[in-house]
């Protein structure tokens, strides 16, 4: 099987690590020239192969992907809690969602790439297409990884933000843990989708309220590099890997590389900057390396 992936992405190197322990080589492909006699075509954006049958995310869930506001009405659509949300396309709209569901709040651009603000009080939003979203002070940010095969889905422990690292596992009591692996489930089902997906979600007075979503492995998952291997398995119709984590896990960015390999427990991950994954056998000892590979004390 001949597999191009869209060069332009800095994920493309994820997959093509993936692909390495299965023996199957990738071709960093220009997503704008005519891919012929490849089978299959990997992208990281709607604009990546479009109208491409062979293109993987599919047409859903790479749209989605790719606007917010489609992802926010999925997760109404499925009811899936998110925070109150609305389309913002000026000062009028903007206004009109703070007056029915307050502040603060999240503007976030719609699009891939998006950028966002949070809004105290009300303020004229820049011109563009965006998205109002309640800003809830969250008790934790998490981060959920499934992959949809040939023989189910297939949850990772949960992870969760620590700073500027995603740490894993995250206890949850086990009803909401189960809940969510429901929610999960049907999201994958709802889109269509084979493979991996990401899930930013926040808790806030004992709910889990779904974020965004990404359709395939992004720096945020790669305390668990198996994660991108099972993704990439589950497209190819393989069987899956465990998904358990041995002891705990973190990534985060680092500034120095030299200095955080100086570390027997730090891997290194380059895409558009430089990532650490470390593990230890407890959460206490894997946040303390966390802070020495970043330079702290």
């Amino acid at each position: 099987m001949k597999i191009a992936v869209d060069l332009v992405s800095p994920w493309a190197r994820i997959l093509l690590w993936a692909g390495l322990p299965l023996g199957i080589e990738l071709d960093p492909f220009p997503p704008d020239e005519d891919p012929e006699g490849y089978d299959l075509l990997l992208r990281f954006s709607p604009e990546a192969f479009p109208g491409d049958e062979r293109a993987h995310p599919g047409r859903r869930a790479i749209e989605a992907y790719g606007d917010l506001l489609i992802q926010k009405r999925l997760f109404r659509a499925l009811s899936i809690p998110t925070p109150p949300f609305g389309r913002v396309r000026g000062a009028g709209e903007w206004e009109a969602m703070v007056t029915v569901h307050g502040l603060p709040a999240w503007l976030r651009e719609r699009k891939t790439g998006r950028s966002a603000w949070v809004a105290e009080r009300e303020f004229e939003p820049p011109e563009g297409l965006y998205l109002y979203e309640r800003a809830y002070p969250y008790e934790a940010e998490l981060l959920f990884l499934a992959v949809r095969g040939e023989e189910g889905v297939r949850l990772f422990p949960p992870a969760v933000r620590r700073g500027e690292a995603w740490v894993a596992p995250f206890p949850l009591e086990k009803a909401l843990w189960e809940g969510i692996c429901q929610r999960l489930e049907h999201l994958l089902a709802a889109l269509g989708h084979r493979g991996g997906i990401e899930v930013r979600a926040g808790r806030y007075q004992n709910e889990v309220y779904f974020l965004d979503f990404a359709p395939f492995p992004t720096e945020r998952s790669l305390f668990a590099p198996v994660f991108a291997e099972a993704h990439f398995r589950a497209l190819l119709g393989y069987g899956l890997p465990e998904t358990e984590i041995q002891g705990y896990a973190g990534v985060r960015p680092v500034e120095d590389l030299s200095r955080a390999l100086a570390y027997p427990y730090a891997w290194p991950f380059v895409l558009e900057r430089p990532y650490v994954r470390v593990w230890a056998d407890d959460e206490t000892t894997l946040l303390q390396r966390l802070l020495e590979v970043g330079g702290g004390a």
